[in-house]
Protein backbone atom coordinates (compact mmCIF):
# COMPACT_ATOMS: atom_id res chain seq x y z
CA UNK A 1 0.00 0.00 0.00
CA UNK A 2 1.21 3.90 -0.51
CA UNK A 3 0.10 6.90 -1.67
CA UNK A 4 0.04 7.83 -4.62
CA UNK A 5 -1.19 11.64 -4.64
CA UNK A 6 -0.15 14.44 -1.99
CA UNK A 7 -2.03 17.67 -1.15
CA UNK A 8 -0.46 20.25 0.62
CA UNK A 9 -2.41 23.98 1.63
CA UNK A 10 -0.02 26.52 0.74
CA UNK A 11 -0.61 29.91 2.71
CA UNK A 12 -1.71 32.86 1.05
CA UNK A 13 0.55 34.97 3.15
CA UNK A 14 4.20 35.12 3.84
CA UNK A 15 6.59 32.64 2.71
CA UNK A 16 6.53 29.16 1.52
CA UNK A 17 5.94 26.60 4.85
CA UNK A 18 9.01 24.57 5.53
CA UNK A 19 5.67 22.11 5.32
CA UNK A 20 5.45 22.39 1.15
CA UNK A 21 9.16 21.12 1.40
CA UNK A 22 8.28 18.58 3.62
CA UNK A 23 5.24 17.54 0.88
CA UNK A 24 8.06 17.21 -1.43
CA UNK A 25 10.35 14.64 0.27
CA UNK A 26 6.95 12.85 0.64
CA UNK A 27 6.55 12.47 -2.88
CA UNK A 28 9.56 11.54 -3.66
CA UNK A 29 9.60 8.95 -1.06
CA UNK A 30 6.20 7.23 -2.27
CA UNK A 31 6.87 8.33 -5.74
CA UNK A 32 3.81 10.45 -5.62
CA UNK A 33 1.97 12.90 -7.28
CA UNK A 34 2.13 16.63 -5.62
CA UNK A 35 -0.68 19.12 -5.52
CA UNK A 36 -0.70 22.42 -4.24
CA UNK A 37 -3.32 24.36 -2.99
CA UNK A 38 -4.18 27.82 -2.05
CA UNK A 39 -7.13 29.97 -1.36
CA UNK A 40 -8.64 33.41 -0.37
CA UNK A 41 -12.61 34.14 -0.30
CA UNK A 42 -13.20 37.69 -1.43
CA UNK A 43 -15.07 39.87 1.38
CA UNK A 44 -19.00 40.33 0.49
CA UNK A 45 -18.45 43.32 -0.96
CA UNK A 46 -16.70 42.26 -3.93
CA UNK A 47 -19.66 40.22 -5.18
CA UNK A 48 -21.63 41.63 -8.29
CA UNK A 49 -23.71 43.75 -7.26
CA UNK A 50 -27.59 42.41 -8.10
CA UNK A 51 -26.48 38.59 -8.84
CA UNK A 52 -25.66 36.84 -5.13
CA UNK A 53 -23.03 34.41 -4.89
CA UNK A 54 -21.14 35.67 -8.31
CA UNK A 55 -18.33 37.15 -8.21
CA UNK A 56 -16.91 39.30 -10.76
CA UNK A 57 -13.44 39.12 -11.99
CA UNK A 58 -13.11 42.51 -13.04
CA UNK A 59 -13.74 44.25 -9.52
CA UNK A 60 -9.71 45.49 -9.24
CA UNK A 61 -9.57 43.47 -5.30
CA UNK A 62 -10.43 40.44 -7.17
CA UNK A 63 -8.10 40.59 -9.88
CA UNK A 64 -5.18 41.52 -6.92
CA UNK A 65 -6.17 38.39 -5.29
CA UNK A 66 -6.32 36.26 -8.34
CA UNK A 67 -2.91 37.53 -9.17
CA UNK A 68 -1.64 36.72 -5.43
CA UNK A 69 -2.52 33.11 -5.89
CA UNK A 70 -0.56 32.79 -9.10
CA UNK A 71 2.22 34.09 -7.63
CA UNK A 72 2.01 31.63 -5.14
CA UNK A 73 1.50 28.64 -7.16
CA UNK A 74 4.70 30.11 -9.45
CA UNK A 75 6.67 30.13 -6.08
CA UNK A 76 5.39 26.60 -5.71
CA UNK A 77 6.55 25.01 -8.63
CA UNK A 78 9.96 26.91 -8.38
CA UNK A 79 10.29 25.49 -4.68
CA UNK A 80 9.70 22.35 -5.38
CA UNK A 81 9.21 21.94 -9.31
CA UNK A 82 12.79 19.81 -9.59
CA UNK A 83 13.96 16.40 -10.22
CA UNK A 84 11.28 15.18 -12.62
CA UNK A 85 8.78 15.50 -9.87
CA UNK A 86 5.22 15.61 -10.87
CA UNK A 87 3.43 18.59 -9.65
CA UNK A 88 -0.25 20.20 -10.05
CA UNK A 89 -1.25 23.68 -8.64
CA UNK A 90 -4.66 24.47 -7.97
CA UNK A 91 -5.97 27.66 -6.11
CA UNK A 92 -9.63 28.69 -5.64
CA UNK A 93 -11.78 32.55 -4.45
CA UNK A 94 -13.22 30.72 -1.76
CA UNK A 95 -12.51 30.10 1.89
CA UNK A 96 -9.39 27.58 2.39
CA UNK A 97 -10.98 24.83 4.64
CA UNK A 98 -13.99 24.40 1.83
CA UNK A 99 -11.86 24.63 -1.26
CA UNK A 100 -8.99 22.32 0.43
CA UNK A 101 -12.00 19.43 1.23
CA UNK A 102 -13.08 19.46 -2.29
CA UNK A 103 -9.82 19.20 -3.94
CA UNK A 104 -9.01 16.61 -1.44
CA UNK A 105 -11.09 13.74 -3.38
CA UNK A 106 -7.90 13.94 -5.53
CA UNK A 107 -5.54 13.11 -2.93
CA UNK A 108 -4.65 9.82 -0.77
CA UNK A 109 -3.41 12.68 1.85
CA UNK A 110 -3.57 16.57 2.59
CA UNK A 111 -0.78 18.30 4.60
CA UNK A 112 -1.36 21.30 6.51
CA UNK A 113 0.03 23.74 9.33
CA UNK A 114 -1.24 23.19 12.46
CA UNK A 115 -2.67 26.54 13.04
CA UNK A 116 -4.27 29.46 11.59
CA UNK A 117 -1.74 31.38 9.54
CA UNK A 118 -3.56 35.04 9.97
CA UNK A 119 -6.29 35.98 12.54
CA UNK A 120 -8.24 36.58 8.92
CA UNK A 121 -11.07 33.80 8.29
CA UNK A 122 -11.35 34.81 4.51
CA UNK A 123 -7.40 33.67 3.65
CA UNK A 124 -6.09 31.28 6.74
CA UNK A 125 -6.70 27.55 6.96
CA UNK A 126 -8.81 26.79 10.07
CA UNK A 127 -6.99 22.72 10.26
CA UNK A 128 -9.46 22.04 13.31
CA UNK A 129 -12.72 23.11 10.78
CA UNK A 130 -10.41 20.90 7.74
CA UNK A 131 -10.24 17.54 9.59
CA UNK A 132 -14.54 17.43 10.01
CA UNK A 133 -14.60 18.58 6.12
CA UNK A 134 -11.66 16.36 4.75
CA UNK A 135 -12.68 13.02 4.73
CA UNK A 136 -9.54 11.92 4.34
CA UNK A 137 -6.32 11.44 6.59
CA UNK A 138 -4.33 14.97 7.23
CA UNK A 139 -0.95 15.19 7.88
CA UNK A 140 -0.48 18.23 10.52
CA UNK A 141 2.94 19.65 10.37
CA UNK A 142 3.79 22.37 12.99
CA UNK A 143 5.73 25.40 11.55
CA UNK A 144 8.55 24.66 14.02
CA UNK A 145 9.36 21.19 12.26
CA UNK A 146 11.64 21.52 8.72
CA UNK A 147 12.39 17.91 8.57
CA UNK A 148 10.67 14.40 8.69
CA UNK A 149 11.01 11.11 8.50
CA UNK A 150 8.42 8.92 10.42
CA UNK A 151 10.58 6.39 11.01
CA UNK A 152 9.62 6.13 14.67
CA UNK A 153 5.72 6.74 14.95
CA UNK A 154 3.82 6.65 18.20
CA UNK A 155 -0.40 5.38 17.68
CA UNK A 156 -2.15 6.87 20.25
CA UNK A 157 -4.90 4.32 20.38
CA UNK A 158 -8.19 4.60 21.80
CA UNK A 159 -11.34 1.56 20.31
CA UNK A 160 -13.14 4.20 18.57
CA UNK A 161 -14.28 4.68 14.69
CA UNK A 162 -11.66 7.69 14.34
CA UNK A 163 -8.66 5.65 15.39
CA UNK A 164 -9.46 2.33 13.40
CA UNK A 165 -9.48 4.47 10.43
CA UNK A 166 -6.12 6.54 11.17
CA UNK A 167 -4.26 3.16 11.57
CA UNK A 168 -5.45 2.26 8.36
CA UNK A 169 -4.91 5.31 6.83
CA UNK A 170 -1.05 5.79 8.27
CA UNK A 171 0.02 2.12 7.39
CA UNK A 172 2.14 3.43 4.06
CA UNK A 173 4.31 5.83 6.84
CA UNK A 174 4.03 2.31 9.33
CA UNK A 175 5.20 0.04 6.78
CA UNK A 176 8.46 2.21 5.99
CA UNK A 177 8.60 2.86 10.12
CA UNK A 178 11.80 1.42 12.20
CA UNK A 179 10.01 1.72 15.05
CA UNK A 180 5.73 1.27 16.01
CA UNK A 181 4.48 2.08 19.49
CA UNK A 182 0.96 1.28 20.27
CA UNK A 183 0.09 3.53 23.11
CA UNK A 184 -2.77 3.23 24.82
CA UNK A 185 -3.93 6.07 27.62
CA UNK A 186 -6.54 4.08 29.69
CA UNK A 187 -8.99 5.87 32.20
CA UNK A 188 -9.94 3.79 34.60
CA UNK A 189 -13.31 2.27 33.54
CA UNK A 190 -11.30 0.56 30.57
CA UNK A 191 -8.15 -0.10 32.02
CA UNK A 192 -9.31 -4.43 32.25
CA UNK A 193 -10.07 -4.36 28.32
CA UNK A 194 -6.92 -1.84 26.98
CA UNK A 195 -4.59 -4.96 27.05
CA UNK A 196 -6.44 -6.83 24.41
CA UNK A 197 -7.42 -4.15 22.64
CA UNK A 198 -3.59 -2.71 22.51
CA UNK A 199 -2.70 -6.75 21.36
CA UNK A 200 -5.06 -6.80 18.55
CA UNK A 201 -3.73 -3.68 16.96
CA UNK A 202 -0.43 -4.97 16.87
CA UNK A 203 -1.67 -8.00 15.50
CA UNK A 204 -3.21 -6.39 12.49
CA UNK A 205 0.20 -4.86 12.04
CA UNK A 206 2.06 -7.44 12.05
CA UNK A 207 -0.26 -8.91 9.57
CA UNK A 208 0.68 -6.12 7.41
CA UNK A 209 4.24 -6.88 7.81
CA UNK A 210 4.99 -4.48 10.08
CA UNK A 211 7.44 -6.70 12.60
CA UNK A 212 8.58 -3.91 14.75
CA UNK A 213 5.53 -2.90 17.22
CA UNK A 214 5.67 -2.47 20.80
CA UNK A 215 2.45 -2.31 23.07
CA UNK A 216 2.85 0.57 26.24
CA UNK A 217 -0.01 1.12 28.21
CA UNK A 218 -0.36 4.62 29.99
CA UNK A 219 -2.74 5.38 32.75
CA UNK A 220 -4.40 8.92 31.72
CA UNK A 221 -3.48 11.51 34.43
CA UNK A 222 -5.04 15.36 34.06
CA UNK A 223 -5.38 15.50 30.26
CA UNK A 224 -5.28 12.53 27.96
CA UNK A 225 -2.04 14.39 25.46
CA UNK A 226 0.11 14.72 28.44
CA UNK A 227 0.89 11.08 29.50
CA UNK A 228 1.08 10.15 25.30
CA UNK A 229 2.86 12.90 24.44
CA UNK A 230 5.52 11.75 27.30
CA UNK A 231 5.24 8.04 26.46
CA UNK A 232 5.88 9.77 22.43
CA UNK A 233 9.08 11.47 23.85
CA UNK A 234 9.89 8.96 25.79
CA UNK A 235 9.92 6.57 21.88
CA UNK A 236 11.66 9.32 20.43
CA UNK A 237 8.38 9.43 17.97
CA UNK A 238 8.09 12.07 15.34
CA UNK A 239 5.01 10.99 14.18
CA UNK A 240 1.95 10.86 16.52
CA UNK A 241 -1.27 8.59 14.58
CA UNK A 242 -4.21 9.50 16.09
CA UNK A 243 -8.41 9.65 15.64
CA UNK A 244 -9.62 13.25 15.51
CA UNK A 245 -12.69 14.33 17.17
CA UNK A 246 -14.73 11.51 18.40
CA UNK A 247 -16.61 14.04 20.00
CA UNK A 248 -18.16 17.27 18.72
CA UNK A 249 -15.38 20.35 17.68
CA UNK A 250 -17.53 22.29 20.19
CA UNK A 251 -17.52 19.56 22.99
CA UNK A 252 -13.69 19.88 22.35
CA UNK A 253 -13.38 23.36 22.85
CA UNK A 254 -15.93 23.62 25.73
CA UNK A 255 -14.25 20.46 27.56
CA UNK A 256 -11.57 19.87 26.49
CA UNK A 257 -9.70 17.05 24.26
CA UNK A 258 -7.46 15.01 22.39
CA UNK A 259 -7.52 16.72 18.76
CA UNK A 260 -7.63 20.31 20.06
CA UNK A 261 -4.03 19.74 22.38
CA UNK A 262 -2.76 17.63 19.61
CA UNK A 263 -2.76 20.75 17.44
CA UNK A 264 -2.01 22.99 19.79
CA UNK A 265 1.50 21.45 20.38
CA UNK A 266 4.30 22.10 18.42
CA UNK A 267 6.87 19.57 18.56
CA UNK A 268 5.54 16.39 16.92
CA UNK A 269 3.86 15.58 13.21
CA UNK A 270 0.27 14.01 13.69
CA UNK A 271 -1.79 12.26 11.47
CA UNK A 272 -5.02 12.31 12.25
CA UNK A 273 -8.32 10.83 10.40
CA UNK A 274 -11.84 11.69 11.29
Amino acid sequence: MSYVSLMVHVDVDGELSPRVTIAAGLADRFRAHLIGVAAWAPVPGFLTEGAPGRMNSSVPGLQHMKDTLDKKGEEFRVAVGKDGRRLEWRSALDFPAEVLAREARASDIVIVGNKLENPDPFRALDPGAFLLKAGRPVLVVPEAITSFSAKRIAIAWKDVREARRAVRDALPFLQQAETVAVIGISEMNERDRAPDHLQDVAGYLIRHGIEAVAVRTKPAEGTVVEPLLRAAYDEDADLIVAGAYGRSRLGEWVFGGVTRDLLAQGSVCCLLSH
